[in-house]
């Protein structure tokens, strides 16, 4: 059986969850006042005099309540490993200038640089060895001297490697 990492719950998801109820309700009870002829008649004088003020407040709650409740990149605290620590002792990205691909891989290393050591990034067309080795198919991604991706670097397949490498 293996271990999965429970999935991160967001640190203010009942704050955005209590605003967004909050800006809604406001929002319903502005529109109703707006649509009755005679107005909401039970709510208190300070309701009545501040027409504007609960309509803006209630765009506010509902924009922050949807902001706090915001998917997060996964840097930013979604997916980890079970266990911390880096992976590998060296990383390197072979890439060329003007591929959107490398530019990508590149990304996704970074975005997952809690566990990987420092990506060393090598350009294929500096060196006529390594132009013939990869030319015609970069991004390469080598963890310590072993080829692990060609062409796109997959999320779910990179999280598999963190995971399935025991921190060193």
């Amino acid at each position: 059986m293996t271990a999965h990492a429970e999935p991160a719950r967001h640190p203010h998801a009942g704050l955005g969850s209590l605003a967004l109820f909050f800006g809604v309700a406001l929002l319903a009870l502005c529109g109703m006042e707006a649509m009755s002829e005679t107005g909401l008649t039970w709510m208190p004088r300070f309701w009545h005099a501040n027409r504007l003020l609960w309509w803006v407040m209630g765009a506010a709650a509902v924009t922050g309540g949807s902001l706090l409740l915001a998917p997060r990149s996964p840097d930013a605290g979604g997916w980890r490993p079970t266990r911390p620590g880096i992976r590998f002792r060296s990383v390197q990205l072979y890439t060329r200038i003007g591929c959107h691909l490398c530019d990508d891989a590149a990304i996704v290393l970074e975005r997952h640089h809690r566990w990987l050591p420092r990506t060393v990034t090598i350009d294929v067309d500096t060196d006529a060895r390594l132009r013939a080795k990869y030319g015609g198919c970069v991004p390469v991604v080598v963890c310590d001297g072993k080829v692990r991706f060609k062409g796109r670097v997959p999320v779910a397949l990179l999280r598999r490697l963190i995971e399935g490498t025991p921190p060193l």
